[in-house]
């Protein structure tokens, strides 16, 4: 089996079919391979073991697949393997750009934390500080060691794949994605429907996105006495922009969540942006990182178009039910 890029429902369901007669599933290879076989052997329920053959992203411990349907990615509940068996001689001959993609998926953290940390102290959603603290001393040999990757280091390749398997477990953790997947996540899975482009690897889109969230969140964590204001967009940018009426009912909310936080945002904001900054690496620093490692880091390094990149940055927001800086993006300013 060959698979695209992207794990179709239709691929799921052939290897339901061929795996009828079978007690166990075995993934062997790298992402795409990994959600396809996770999620048949969930609707079989069947075991699965995981084999992974790149350390590409960091989905092979976590309990959730991104299937494409209709050709729209979907997250769709599954299960945890059995068990996950690294070959590191495998995973240090992979494709270089596999293996740079899955450090663009692990190193978005620190977007992903600001975010989720944002929403906890705006709105009191839940939060859990252990999925970063688990991979916190193992992120700081990576910053060091990171340009290692690229001559295929067993020691360093081991490592990120070994942050790749505790940033997945993390999300089990969290009782979701929010541990490893937040703003930055919502921009590129926006790209994808508005392209409808599925054949970039998803660390490359990741580290484009990360760099433009790192970017966002520091603009306005330098604020000082932040004001909130009505946002300019209205349900014509959202329909023109995406085919999904979902998106309408999302932005309704999410304008009654921005009336909620101004009072909090006026007498905390100070504290807030404090506790958010400790944790945040700096976007130059991300950028030079991407730079060295030669990862695409900006939107027309993947030929996409700058102006159609920006206006789903400023809708991105209304693509989920979850609350990030791109959401004070447009309501926020400088009083």
């Amino acid at each position: 089996m060959t698979p695209s890029r992207a794990a179709s429902l239709e691929t799921v369901n052939l290897v339901r079919n061929k795996a009828k007669d079978s007690d166990l599933i075995v993934a062997f290879g790298s992402g795409t391979v990994n959600d396809i076989c996770k999620y048949a052997s969930y609707l079989e329920k069947k075991d699965y073991i995981s084999f992974p053959t790149a350390a590409s992203m960091n989905g092979y411990t976590s309990a959730n697949a991104s299937i494409l349907v209709n050709g729209y990615k979907k997250s769709f509940k599954a299960h945890l393997p059995r068990a996950v068996y690294i070959d590191i001689d495998i995973l240090a001959n992979a494709p270089l750009r596999l293996t740079l993609s899955g450090f663009a998926d692990f190193i978005c953290r620190s977007t992903v934390q600001a975010d989720w940390l944002l929403s906890h102290l705006l709105l009191g959603t839940e939060y859990n500080e252990l999925p970063f603290t688990l991979v916190r001393d193992l992120e700081q040999i990576l910053l060091r060691e990171y340009t290692a990757l690229t001559k295929r280091s067993r020691k360093v390749v081991l490592l990120l794949m070994e942050v790749l398997l505790i940033s997945g477990l993390g999300m089990v953790i969290s009782k979701g994605s929010y541990s490893a997947s937040q703003g930055e996540h919502m921009i590129a899975h926006a790209m994808e429907m508005v392209t409808r482009d599925h054949s970039l690897l998803h660390g490359e889109k990741i580290a484009v996105t990360t760099i433009t969230m790192a970017n966002l969140q520091e603009k306005i964590l330098s604020i000082q006495n932040p004001i909130i204001k009505p946002t300019t967009l209205d349900v014509k940018h959202i329909t023109q922009c995406f085919d999904n009426i979902e998106f309408v009912r999302t932005f309704e909310q999410k304008q009654i969540m921005q009336q909620k936080i101004q009072e909090i945002i006026c007498k905390e904001w100070h504290n807030i942006s404090s506790l958010i900054k400790q944790n945040l690496l700096p976007a130059k620093h991300l950028q030079k990182i991407f730079e060295d490692l030669s990862i695409p880091h900006l939107p027309e390094h993947l030929s996409w178009n700058k102006e159609q990149y920006c206006k789903v940055v400023d809708l991105a927001f209304i693509t989920r039910d979850r609350f990030t800086f791109l959401d004070l993006a447009n309501c926020i300013e400088e009083s």
